[in-house]
């Protein structure tokens, strides 16, 4: 048996419009669905038919994301070639997002950020071997 891929991420966020759009322009992303109940739900395709699903609770915490809570700390999207992270770099900036400065550690490098509600996001190349 192999590893099971991830198909879908879901996230909770406060304005679901404000973050449909943020995602879509970011990730050029296509809307496939939309939901009203039980609460508010977007979902994102990429081309390799890999979902981000964002969902509005009714009773969402209105606070910023913390990932000093148990759950989610970040989610890192891989990259192919530097010349790729270099890419999302300057998408980033252009999309006037605040980042991190590329960095590299024993595992490879990494290129921070965070989403409207402060959900640490990454690209991430893996180092050779």
């Amino acid at each position: 048996m192999t590893a099971p891929v991830l198909q879908h991420v879901a996230l909770s966020v406060r304005d679901i419009d404000a973050s449909a759009d943020w995602y879509a322009r970011l990730f050029d992303l296509t809307l496939v669905a939309e939901f009203d109940e039980p609460a508010p739900m977007k979902v994102f395709m990429t081309p390799d038919r890999q979902a981000i699903d964002l969902r509005q609770d009714p009773d969402v915490d209105s606070a910023p994301f913390d990932q000093k809570h148990v759950g989610l700390d970040h989610l890192a999207f891989v990259v192919q070639d530097r010349a790729e992270l270099d890419a999302w770099d300057e998408k980033l900036a252009t999309h006037q997002v605040d980042r991190s400065p590329i960095e590299e550690s024993p595992f490879g490098w990494h290129l921070n950020f965070r989403d409207p509600d402060g959900i640490p996001l990454e690209f991430y190349l893996p180092a050779a071997g």
